[in-house]
Formats: structure tokens, C-alpha cells, sequence
């Protein structure tokens, strides 16, 4: 844990600068949203309450106008608690009911918001990558699957392939976990279980083990949910292991028929799952917090600046630190959209500017999907946006990396300020982990209204790209949704800084130009933007 006397060093530190520069400020913010008095910021709680607070406070003394009168925008949320005491989770192999541990070998649970779930004897069936994707001629699905449990790979098959199948090893959609349980529950399946593997999965298991245990949030549905599969869970490669081997095959052979459009779904012989989930349901209230510039030609015209402010909060049940502190992830980028309102709040742009944290991301995108669906804005009048989520403080690069790279004309207005200062843009270097699918400007792409979202670069300047990628590795391995995501003494904090004041200049620009940027041609999300402008 960030140890409390470096807290107040660091306070110490920054409030002896004088005068006390914009970013010596943003640093601040990030030591503060990352502090334990946050208390790794959960919505809901009272470290979630504080940080939408301290949003809200900030957007107030920078004399933000509002839509209302509050910045908080409410977002109604339901939370599930699994009660791993009382529920359940038998797997049987020819009626021999195997030793199956929760958190060390399956994940599992219910998004029905109600208090009990159960079904019995439920057969499984190895669906390949569980994708149906009529454009890409490929269906796992060939049979009827009601009332089944269905067991499937993680990503998409072009992961393995490399090919022109899907989109090569860069993830689609249909990689996604999200994805995944959203068409087994347009199948009627009654369970889903997906096979953990690090590597297409990009994050290991333990990332799946903290994520999904504990309080799970969801948007307040009025029918209760109850259209989704009564259990959505993960196992471990091992346990997938021990399961084929009962079948006299083994993962690897299972996953190869799975790389065919001619892939048949295949019965798990003799297995069957019954599962009795007892959960705590728990409604409660969260907000986005939104402040903007009102432009002063074309004030109904907007673009966009926004980052999740929530993390994963507390877990009394782990030893030692329990406070997800989310300093990379996304302290640093919640602090960004506080630092451009302050930018923004001297200037004058010709068109509206707002900014926008963002609740609930951690739980599966949740603040920015109700922002989409229910916009205080009109699509066709949002020029562009930025998403600013994780910056690790590694120092300056020679690039911004941006993920989703070749989607939309927004990259040549931002390599044009990147490139005054000598930086170029860069694709994401590990595109199979399907990083653009996984953040919140993904919703409002699906709305159409194109969005960039950049990372910090990895060509070091000291380093290049080899330090560059084994920091970020650390990073992903030791601290990603972990309680050890942290301000730390030996960041360094230029690149930050360089890249913050490009992204300033890249949205004072969009805010001034006139242009309108669009998708490019090719992306699955020019249509939709062509047919809100032409309306």
C-alpha cells in the first residue's frame, strides 16, 4: 500500500511549488484519487460518493456550466453479491461430482437481479469461441442449446489463425467476454462457462479471480434481467484440462477443431452442472459527472474529453492491503479530464467543450452505455471525442500509441500536434488483447460519433520500445486490478505531461477548426455517423 507518509510528502511537495503550475496540480489529483481516503473508489460507497464529489467540486470552482443544475448526472445501478457459503456449483462427471473450489478453480455467478438462481443437471456442451457471426460466415452455434451449459474459448478464432479470418490476431468483438454471454443468452443457454487462458485473454488469472468475486454492478434493469443465463462463469485452463481428459482429448485438440468454420459443436458426454446461487442484491445510485465550456459560436456543437473515475474498491476477504487504490487505472486519467477543464476553463472555443467522468466502467462499461443511450447531446452534433483511461508514469516517449489505430480521421488532427513536438502515432502494439472494445469510448462509437482513444507511447526515450514493453508487462502482471496500482515514489512523470499538453492542443483544435472528422470508410462505424449527420 502507497504508504501514508509518502502521501503527505508528495501533498508537501507539490503545494511548496509556487506558483502551483496546471500540471503540478493534475499530479495532485492523482495523488488524492489514488489515496486510501478514497478507498479505491467503488461506486456506491463512500469512496465512490467522495470522488464524484471531488469532480463535481472542481468543475464548480472552474465555473463549469452544467446540464441541470448538477454536474452529477444519476445512473441507476444494481449490485449482486454472491453468497459463496450458501451457494453452489456442482459439476458432475457420470454422476461423480468433482472437487471444484471457488476463486482457485471457477469464478462464477449470476447478473438476474434477483436473490435466487438455480437450475439442475444441465448438460455441457464445448461450443468452440462461442461466436455467431453471419459476416464473417461463422457459426458455433449449429444446435440447440436451451437450457444447456455452454463451455468456450476465450477471444476469436483469429487469434490463433493470424490469418484473414476475423480481423488476423487483433481482437473483434466477438473476443470479448461481454460478447460471449450475450449471444449464449440470445442461444437460451442456462450456463456459460468460459476457459481462462492468459494469453488471448490477455490478463491472468487472477485478474478474473479479483474482477469477479465480490460485489458485481449492472445497469437497473425492470424486467430484473432475467433474459440473460442464470450462471456466467470462468475456469481455469487446468480445470478445462482435467474435463477434456475425460472426454480422451485434450485442450489443445478441443481448441483446434474449434479454428474451422466447419466446427461442430461437441456434447461433453456424461457432464452435467447444477447450481443453486444465493446473492444479495443491493440498488443504489451512481452518477457521471459532467461540467462543460459552453462554445461561443456554436455552443450545440460538442466534443469530448472523458475518463472512468471508479475502481474496484475494498476486498475485507483478501490479507494485507485491501483498498484498490487504481492510481494507473484510472486515477491518472480521471485527473486528466480535471486537468483539460482547467485548460479549457481560461479559453474561450468557438465550440462547446465538456468533460465527462465517467462512472461503473470497471463493472463492464456501465456509466458510458446509459450516457449513450440517454445523451444530453445531440449525436450529430458531437464533433469527436477522447478517451483518456491509464497512464503509466514511465516517462517520455517518442509515441502515443493509439488503440483501434486506422479507425477514424480524428488521428491526423492529433499526429499533427504530436508531430510538433516530435512524436508520432503508433498502433497499438498488442492489438489481439482488444483494448478498444474494452473502455468506454466504445459506446459512443457504436452511437457513431468518432472517438480516439491514445495511450501513452512505449518507444521510450530512454529504452525504445523493448523498455517500453517490458514496463508495460510489469505493469500488467504484477499491478493491473490489483491493490498494488499505486502512486509511487520513482514514477516519472514527463511523458505525461508532454502528452497532456498535446491532447490539449489536439481538442483546442477540434473546438476551433470547423472540420468535421468522420470514420474512415472501412470502419464498422462510418454508416451509422453518416446517416446522424444526414439527419
Amino acid at each position: 500500500m502507497f504508504k501514508k507518509t509518502s502521501y503527505f510528502l508528495i501533498l508537501l511537495i507539490i503545494a511548496g511549488c509556487s506558483p502551483q503550475s496546471d500540471f503540478e496540480k493534475y499530479k495532485e489529483h492523482v495523488v488524492t484519487l489514488a489515496s486510501d481516503e478514497f478507498e479505491g473508489r467503488a461506486p456506491g460507497t463512500p469512496g465512490g460518493i467522495k470522488t464524484k464529489n471531488y469532480i463535481a467540486n472542481h468543475f464548480e470552482s472552474l465555473g463549469m456550466k452544467s446540464f441541470g443544475d448538477s454536474y452529477l448526472m444519476g445512473v441507476d445501478l444494481t449490485g449482486i453479491t454472491l453468497d459463496e457459503n450458501e451457494s453452489s456449483f456442482n459439476l458432475e462427471v457420470y454422476g461423480e461430482t468433482l472437487d471444484i473450489k471457488y476463486k482457485t478453480d471457477v469464478v462464477y455467478g449470476t447478473t438476474r437481479q434477483v436473490e435466487n438462481v438455480s437450475f439442475e443437471n444441465s448438460d455441457l456442451v464445448f461450443v468452440g469461441y462461442g461466436v455467431n457471426a453471419p459476416e464473417y460466415g461463422w457459426n458455433d452455434y449449429k444446435v440447440d442449446v436451451k437450457g444447456k451449459t455452454v463451455v468456450m474459448l476465450i477471444n476469436d478464432p483469429g487469434f490463433e489463425l493470424q490469418s484473414t479470418e476475423f480481423n488476423g490476431r487483433a481482437m473483434t468483438y466477438y473476443g470479448r467476454w461481454t460478447y460471449k454471454f450475450e449471444e449464449a443468452a440470445r442461444q437460451g443457454a442456462a450456463g456459460v462457462l468460459i476457459i481462462h487462458e492468459t494469453a488471448p485473454a490477455s490478463y491472468p488469472w487472477g485478474v478474473v479471480e479479483n474482477g469477479w468475486s465480490g460485489e458485481q454492478l449492472n445497469l437497473t434493469f425492470k424486467d430484473k434481467n432475467l433474459g440473460r443465463s442464470a450462471l456466467e462463469g470462468w475456469i481455469t485452463l487446468d480445470v478445462a484440462e482435467s474435463l477434456f481428459a475425460k472426454m480422451n482429448t485434450t485442450y489443445d485438440e478441443m481448441k483446434s477443431k474449434a479454428l474451422s468454420k466447419n466446427f461442430q459443436p461437441i456434447p461433453m458426454e456424461g457432464m452435467k452442472l447444477s447450481s443453486n446461487m444465493v446473492s444479495s442484491i443491493r440498488t443504489t445510485e451512481s452518477h457521471n459527472v459532467i461540467g462543460y465550456v459552453e462554445g461561443s459560436e456554436a455552443p450545440e456543437e460538442f466534443v469530448l474529453i472523458m475518463g472512468h473515475w471508479d475502481h474496484m474498491g475494498i476486498d475485507t476477504s483478501i490479507e494485507g492491503d485491501q483498498i484498490y487504490n487504481g492510481a494507473v487505472d484510472n486515477a491518472t486519467g480521471t485527473a486528466a479530464v480535471m486537468h483539460m477543464a482547467e485548460i479549457f476553463s481560461k479559453r474561450s472555443p468557438k465550440r462547446s467543450v465538456a468533460f465527462i467522468g465517467l462512472t461503473a466502467e470497471e463493472s463492464g462499461l456501465l456509466g458510458s452505455a446509459y450516457l449513450a443511450e440517454y445523451p444530453p447531446f445531440e449525436y450529430g452534433n458531437v464533433i469527436g471525442g477522447l478517451n483518456l483511461d491509464a497512464f503509466p508514469a514511465i516517462g517520455k516517449a517518442k509515441d502515443i500509441t493509439i488503440v483501434g489505430y486506422g479507425a477514424s480521421e480524428l488521428e491526423a488532427v492529433l499526429d499533427k500536434h504530436a508531430s510538433a513536438e516530435g512524436k508520432y502515432l503508433a498502433p497499438d502494439k498488442v492489438p489481439e488483447r482488444g483494448y478498444f472494445y474494452r473502455s468506454d469510448h466504445i459506446n459512443f462509437a457504436k452511437k457513431g460519433i468518432p472517438m480516439i482513444y491514445a495511450d501513452p507511447g512505449v518507444d521510450l526515450v530512454n529504452g525504445g520500445i523493448e523498455k517500453g514493453l517490458e514496463l508495460g508487462s510489469q505493469y500488467t502482471t504484477n499491478d493491473y486490478h490489483k491493490p498494488s496500482d499505486e502512486v509511487r515514489d520513482d514514477w516519472d512523470w514527463e511523458g505525461i505531461e508532454q502528452d497532456m499538453g498535446i491532447f490539449a492542443n489536439f481538442i483546442d483544435d477540434l473546438a476551433n477548426s470547423g472540420e468535421y472528422p468522420n470514420w474512415y470508410v472501412s470502419s464498422e462505424f462510418r454508416a451509422i455517423r453518416d446517416e446522424s449527420q444526414n439527419n
